[in-house]
């Protein structure tokens, strides 16, 4: 099936969304983050780009940007190409990090640039990381609070809103989606589930491996034990399926066959 022609925005400003193959782990340690935020930063200034805002996720990446249309998928092919082989050094390994095209959603109405901004940044709220969005390190949160050094351009949400005090009035506005309507009863349930950080931190010493990507070099049976050891620990089927490398359905498996 062919794929769908990208939309272009009339604004210019697109939200990103950039994901790893098969949920597989992007950032390992502090220094992945700082590293793709170095690239970031770098790329902006070579391609003339505005960076409005980011939220770097475990496994998927949340960038708004206003580009012209030509330069878009340019960018971002620098971008991925520059961290991945960077990525794959580190690691020792090959082949794709990122899914093969990235997902793009152009910004229209300036007046949904605010709320696209406030969603970006409530990513690790929503994802029970942290309880307020300026916890969170590796997000652009705190750049709209006056954070100086991020690769982030915030006079165009500033403009929209007015001044950059009407601008944070708006975001402390803004409904927590995690405390009201559908959401409600979804963050209860999963308050005590492990972060996303402390599930990497289990594996690690589960398995004394030193990152996700060395996961290929044990073999099956080894492989299929710490499954079932790491949902023993209270890691989730989605979880253990990113730090294993392997689908949902197998880990759900695997832990059916549990002796």
């Amino acid at each position: 099936m062919s794929r769908k022609p990208r939309v272009f925005s009339q604004t210019d400003v697109y939200h990103v969304i950039l994901r790893s193959v098969n949920q597989h782990i992007i950032f390992e340690e502090d220094y992945d983050y700082q590293k793709f935020l170095f690239i970031l930063s770098d790329c902006k200034k070579k391609y003339m780009v505005e960076v409005c805002a980011y939220c770097l996720m475990n496994n998927h990446i949340h960038i708004l940007i206003k580009s012209p249309s030509d330069v878009l998928s340019i960018f971002f092919q620098s971008l991925e190409t520059i961290f991945v082989r960077w990525y794959n050094n580190k690691y020792k390994r090959s082949g794709h990090l990122f899914q093969d095209r990235f997902h793009s959603y152009a910004v229209e109405d300036m007046g949904a640039f605010l709320s696209v901004i406030y969603y970006i940044h409530n990513n690790p709220v929503k994802a029970n990381i942290c309880r307020f969005q300026s916890e969170y390190r590796w997000s652009s949160v705190c750049a709209y609070y006056g954070q100086k050094n991020l690769p982030v351009d915030t006079y165009l949400a500033e403009k929209i809103a007015g001044s950059k005090r009407q601008l944070q009035q708006y975001f402390k506005a803004c409904p927590d989606p995690s405390s009201e309507g559908p959401f409600k009863n979804d963050h209860k349930e999963k308050r005590f589930f492990l972060t996303d950080d402390q599930a990497l931190e289990i594996f690690k010493s589960v398995t004394n491996l030193p990152s996700t990507s060395a996961v290929v070099n044990i073999i099956r049976s080894q492989r299929n034990e710490y499954v079932r050891v790491l949902k023993a620990k209270g890691l989730t089927i989605k979880q253990i399926s990113r730090v294993m490398d392997i689908s949902d359905t197998t880990v759900k498996r695997l832990c059916r066959e549990a002796p």
